[in-house]
């Protein structure tokens, strides 16, 4: 994976660029295009037909889609509700909800609602879509009615999930459900912890509550779930399957396989779903509230002019999977002052580890051209990491040592310096 990003330089050497401020709009914000990374003082609202992109966003009051409109959140922070109805659809991800989650068809099984990482404080609601829940944390309850089908997966609630009447099935895997679970009248394959034929998921069930099963007409399988209270059956044609690793307080109602073992005993139960890790990212940012470096006005030497000072130190993040090995270069441009140049090799630099959780191993020094060689002209290593090295993030810096001839024409300079992180 090569990331390369070039950073504009002001001054006698910056890296980075001007500081913008984020704009906050006023309440009750139209949305129709991708408004990226805002503030939104009130509601945002979505109309028909319309399609809102939201990254890193905050709305403070509610988001409010209408018929036929399309939200597509990534890291947003909602302090009121999410309310869609009659939406083409809604996705979630990465983002936080203050109050509750609400998308219902009222006309038309259209329209979906996903969700991944998402964190509710409220509740979510949902009916006559497609509904997928993964990675989420909600703080209240979830339920669904009509809704096409239903995937509830490594998610923890923490009052009662209830779906009613999915007519294209419904699957819960890795949850975490304080409350009671009821799933009714689905007309498809409801899997419980378990696959299609039987067999048991990756992921298992924890219900602090009672599961009750009723009235579906479907392929209904049960396996690697855990029943705090008890385990209810009616009217359900074929009768449930249980297979490998079902648990319940108590058992009622017909079903075919293994009767339930008991829950564990104690006086407390601690649950947690472990996901599969991700793959990851290497990734780096400027730290600190100013990109500009200003290495102020050169000094006259014997021979040369000099400046000195340090580049904002930039913070490596590597979250890959195996953590592979990476490095992270800079080059520098000539620097212009009007129509003068001057070259960037008369720019050096002593990289050094300010930080180091992520087995970051500083670059070699770089003596000014003025000196030898071709400073910073060329690529340079700033950083870097061996394969196998430790997860984390490391902060990494350079004092920078500017040796410029004597006939130098007067000026400031600027210059551009393009950071190469390659893995």
């Amino acid at each position: 994976m090569n990331r390369i990003t070039k950073l504009t330089t002001v001054g006698l050497l910056v890296i980075g660029g001007s500081v913008v401020a984020v704009p906050a709009y006023a309440a009750d914000l139209t949305c129709a295009e991708d408004l990226g990374s805002q503030t939104i003082s009130g509601n945002l609202v979505v109309p028909g037909g319309a399609d809102c992109v939201l990254g890193g966003a905050t709305v403070e009051g509610d988001v409010i889609v209408e018929a036929g409109g399309w939200l597509d959140a990534t890291s947003v922070t909602v302090t009121g509700d999410v309310v869609a109805t009659d939406a083409y659809g809604v996705s979630l991800d990465g983002t936080t909800v203050a109050g509750d989650v609400s998308a219902y068809s009222v006309d038309t099984t259209v329209g979906f609602l996903y969700v991944n990482d998402l964190r509710v404080g409220g509740s979510v609601e949902a009916g006559g879509i497609d509904v997928e829940v993964v990675d989420s944390s909600i703080t209240g309850s979830l339920s669904t009615r009509q809704a096409n089908y239903v995937d509830i997966v490594r998610t923890s609630v923490g009052a009662d999930v209830s779906v009613d009447g999915s007519a294209w099935g419904v699957s819960v895997t890795g949850a975490i459900v304080k409350g009671d679970v009821t799933v009714a009248g689905s007309g498809r394959d409801v899997l419980i912890g378990a696959t299609a034929d039987g067999g048991v998921d990756a992921f298992a069930n924890t219900i602090g509550g009672g599961l009750s099963l009723t009235g579906n007409n479907a392929n209904l399988r049960v396996a690697a779930t855990t029943v705090y209270g008890a385990l209810a059956l009616d009217g359900n044609s074929p009768a449930a399957a249980f297979g490998e690793g079902v648990r319940a307080g108590t058992t009622s109602g017909d079903y075919t396989g293994t009767a339930p073992a008991e829950p564990p005993a104690g006086d407390q139960s601690i649950a947690v779903t472990v996901p599969e890790q991700g793959s990851g990212e290497l990734t780096w940012s400027i730290e600190g509230t100013s990109a500009l470096v200003d290495l102020g006005v050169a000094s006259e030497a014997l021979d040369h002019y000099a400046a000195n000072g340090a580049i904002v130190p930039i913070r490596i993040q590597d979250t890959r999977a195996g953590n592979p090995g990476w490095s992270l270069t800079a080059q520098v441009s000539n620097f212009t002052a009007g129509g003068q140049e001057v070259s960037s090799k008369y720019l050096g630099w002593t990289p050094e580890i300010v930080e180091t959780q992520g087995g970051a191993v500083a670059g070699a020094p770089v003596a000014s051209g003025f000196d030898e060689g071709r400073g910073l002209s060329v690529a340079r290593t700033l950083a870097q990491a061996n394969d196998g090295h430790e997860r984390g993030s490391s902060l990494v810096g350079a004092d920078l040592d500017l040796k410029l001839p004597l006939e130098t024409p007067r000026g400031t300079y600027t210059a551009t310096v393009t950071l190469t992180a390659l893995s």
